[in-house]
């Protein structure tokens, strides 16, 4: 076998929940019994856009920000297609779990500014053949885009129902408030194989 290594480029703008929520989180879904607190993540954030591209002229970039988002309008899910609704082949307790930003969230407009910032730099040449991103969906990756927030581990045992652990998170916590925004190109290394030419 023959071994090449190549260079894959993603770009991440991310906005990231303050510290203080994130332990209010830990706090409550360990109090409440519902999860471990090593099953909540540590670096909660939404991820307002993803691309397998290099974005010419997109400079990396981390801002203080202020946002605060009501809680009210969000629903946990499984992290997987078709997860806003119970299935029978998704168990949450051996699945990541989040929480689903809803259309009417106030707080969908200041994740779509963000958004917008990036959206710009879809040039055709970024593009290809896709379709350029809009607000409700996505040039690369996942067709539909749904801001959410990955929250829990898999293998956390969580209860089946999660609008009883929906209603537990809003009632112990209003509003998420997040901190900062960040704007990161990543270039990783990616190793492919290929059979040794016959001699």
């Amino acid at each position: 076998m023959i071994e090449r290594t190549l260079k894959t480029i993603e770009v991440w703008a991310q906005l990231w929940l303050c510290e203080e929520d994130t332990i209010r989180i830990k706090d409550l879904l360990s109090s409440q019994g519902i999860v471990r607190r090593s099953s909540v993540m540590n670096r909660l954030h939404i991820t307002v856009y993803h691309a397998r591209r290099a974005m010419p002229s997109l400079a990396d970039c981390s801002e203080v920000i202020s946002i605060t988002m009501p809680t009210a309008e969000t629903r946990f899910m499984v992290l997987a297609p078709g997860g806003e609704n119970p299935r029978p082949e998704f168990e949450p307790r051996n699945r990541k779990i989040g929480i689903r930003v809803m259309k009417v969230n106030e707080g969908r407009a200041e994740i779509q500014v963000f958004r917008d910032r990036l959206l710009k730099y879809e040039t055709r040449e970024v593009l290809g053949i896709r379709r350029p991103s809009t607000s409700q969906a996505n040039a690369f990756g996942a067709r539909n885009f749904q801001p959410h927030m990955s929250m829990i581990r898999p293998g956390s045992g969580i209860d089946r129902d999660l609008t009883k652990v929906g209603r537990v998170f809003r009632a112990g916590i209003d509003v998420l408030r997040f901190d900062r925004f960040d704007i990161e190109t990543v270039i990783r290394d990616r190793i492919t194989y290929r059979s040794a030419p016959s001699n």
